[in-house]
C-alpha cells in the first residue's frame, strides 16, 4: 500500500467519522439519558366527544348538526348539544363554549347519574390522581379538579353529575364556567 493510498484511506475515513461522531454523539445521549419530560400527570384534553379544543363553532355544527346555538352566562358563543355518549357514559347535555380567539376553549358536560363512577374512573385514568379533591361521608370522591401544565382544568362534581373542561387557552372563561358551575342546575 503506498502512501497515497494510505492518505486516501484515512481521508475517507477521516471524512466518515467528522459525519457520524455527532450522530453518534446524539444517540448516546439520547438513549443514556431520559430527556422526555417528566410525567407527573396525564396530558390533558386533546378533544371533548370528537370536538378538538380550538375548533370553531362552524366546525362543531358540521360535527353535531342537531344542536342548538345558545349564548354564556357572559355573553360568549356556545353549542348545546344532547344524547351523546361515548365508552358506555350517557352525557345528556354537552355544552361547548367558544372564544372569538381560541375557538372551543369550555366543555360543560352533565353526565348519567349511573355512570358516576365510570366517569370518575375514566378520568383518573386518563389524568392520573387529581391535584385536589374533597371526599364524601363514605369516603368517595364528591369533587376532583386536575390542573394540567398545558393549562387546562379538569372539574369532577359527584353531586352535580357534572364535567366541565376549561382548555389550555380558556383562560379569559374562567369566570364564565364558575358561574355555571354555581348555577349548574339553571344553566343546563
Amino acid at each position: 500500500m503506498t502512501a497515497a493510498h494510505r492518505y486516501r484511506h484515512t481521508g475517507a475515513a477521516g471524512a466518515w467519522l467528522k459525519f457520524c461522531a455527532p450522530v453518534l454523539f446524539a444517540v448516546c445521549l439520547l438513549g443514556c439519558f431520559d430527556t422526555a419530560p417528566p410525567a407527573t400527570r396525564g396530558v390533558g384534553f386533546k378533544s371533548f366527544l370528537g370536538v378538538k379544543f380550538g375548533a370553531s363553532l362552524r366546525d362543531t355544527r358540521r360535527q353535531y348538526p342537531a344542536g342548538i346555538n345558545e349564548s354564556s352566562p357572559l355573553g360568549y358563543p356556545c353549542y348545546h348539544v344532547t344524547g351523546l355518549s361515548s365508552d358506555g357514559i350517557a352525557y345528556p347535555d354537552v355544552i361547548y363554549e367558544f372564544d372569538s380567539t381560541n375557538g372551543m376553549q369550555v366543555v360543560v358536560a352533565r353526565f348519567a347519574p349511573p355512570a358516576t363512577e365510570a366517569v370518575l374512573e375514566r378520568l383518573r385514568r386518563i389524568l392520573g390522581e387529581p391535584t385536589q379533591h374533597t371526599l364524601t361521608e363514605d369516603q368517595r370522591m364528591a369533587e376532583a379538579i386536575w390542573l394540567i401544565p398545558g393549562g387546562e382544568e379538569i372539574r369532577f362534581d359527584r353531586s352535580r353529575h357534572l364535567l366541565t373542561v376549561l382548555g389550555p387557552d380558556g383562560a379569559n372563561l374562567r369566570k364564565d364556567v364558575e358561574l355555571r358551575i354555581e348555577n349548574s342546575g339553571a344553566v343546563l
